[in-house]
C-alpha cells in the first residue's frame, strides 16, 4: 500500500516540474531605446459618444522620474479632416507624466462640421526634443475617424 501511495507521489511531483517548465521566462526586462507608442493605433469616434477623444500614448521603457515631453505632429497628406474645421488639438506636444507609462493626446471633433464622410485624424509621434524618447517605427502613427 505505502509502495503505491509512494510511486503516486513521485508521479504527481514529476508532472509538476514538467509543467513548470513550460512557463515562459517572464524575467526579461526591455534594454532598448526609450520609445513611445499609440496604443491602439486607430479608432473611431461617434458623436453620440460626445466630441472629446483621447489618444493613448504608451511608453516602452522605464518609468521616468520627471516629466518627458513627447511632440507630435498632425499629418496633413494623410487625413482628410482639416485642423479648425473638423477637430481642434491643442499645441504638438503632451507630457508623460513622472512614474508613469501613459500620456494623452486630446483631439476635439467640431461636431456641426462632421458628416457622412467621416474625415480622417493622422497624428504622428516624433519623440522628444533631446532623442532621448523615440517613437517606435510600427506604432508612431495613430488614425482617428470622426462620424456623425
Amino acid at each position: 500500500m505505502k509502495s503505491t501511495q509512494l510511486i503516486n507521489l513521485l508521479l504527481i511531483s514529476a508532472f509538476a516540474l514538467t509543467l513548470a517548465g513550460c512557463f515562459p521566462d517572464n524575467s526579461r526586462i526591455y534594454d532598448g531605446p526609450m520609445q513611445v507608442e499609440f496604443n491602439p493605433t486607430s479608432d473611431t469616434q461617434r458623436m453620440s459618444n460626445g466630441i472629446v477623444y483621447d489618444a493613448t500614448v504608451q511608453l516602452i521603457g522605464p518609468h521616468q522620474d520627471t516629466d518627458v515631453t513627447i511632440n507630435f505632429e498632425i499629418d496633413t497628406e494623410n487625413s482628410t479632416a482639416v485642423e479648425g474645421v473638423h477637430f481642434e488639438v491643442g499645441g504638438r506636444s503632451t507630457v508623460l507624466p513622472a512614474n508613469s507609462s501613459f500620456a494623452q493626446i486630446t483631439v476635439t471633433a467640431i461636431e456641426e462640421n462632421i458628416d457622412d464622410e467621416r474625415p480622417e485624424v493622422v497624428i504622428t509621434l516624433l519623440g522628444n526634443d533631446t532623442g532621448d524618447v523615440i517613437a517606435a517605427e510600427n506604432y508612431r502613427t495613430f488614425t482617428l475617424t470622426l462620424r456623425p
